[in-house]
């Protein structure tokens, strides 16, 4: 299976986390979440990129792990993306919940068409600008 890893700003992650699995009746049994503080200085930077990197390494059980960020190019995502090259990742940003969601729905899939069930559970969870 697939690992799940959430690397967001302060709690998101883990309230969006439950909240999905609320939703959907069922819990993601290789899933976790890194909250990744507002203020983060540069001195902690360090610390959080090694449990970024310790929790990719216990959730890839050779099928990989889809990591899922907040915010294109801010702090998580940057942290997430500079351990990419070193492990079978595929990093999906923007978060949302029908983003999450349909991962969960599809937690038994592979990595690439986990990657593409999250990607499109996001578009279609938003709402279409002809319809604004």
């Amino acid at each position: 299976m697939v690992g799940v890893l959430i690397v967001t700003h302060n709690g998101i992650g883990d309230e969006m986390l439950k909240t999905a699995e609320t939703f959907v009746g069922k819990h993601l049994p290789d899933a976790r979440s890194i909250a990744i503080p507002g203020d983060l200085s540069a001195d902690q930077l360090g610390g959080y990129a090694d449990r970024i990197r310790q929790a990719i390494d216990a959730l890839d059980h050779g099928e990989g792990v889809l990591i899922l960020t907040d915010l294109m190019g801010a702090t998580p995502s940057n942290l997430a993306h500079y351990f990419a090259n070193d492990h079978t990742v595929k990093i999906l940003s923007g978060l949302n919940l029908p983003m999450l969601i349909r991962v969960i729905n599809y937690a038994d899939s592979d990595l690439e068409a986990l990657a593409r069930a999250g990607i499109q559970g996001a578009n279609r969870g938003i709402t279409p600008e002809s319809e604004i």
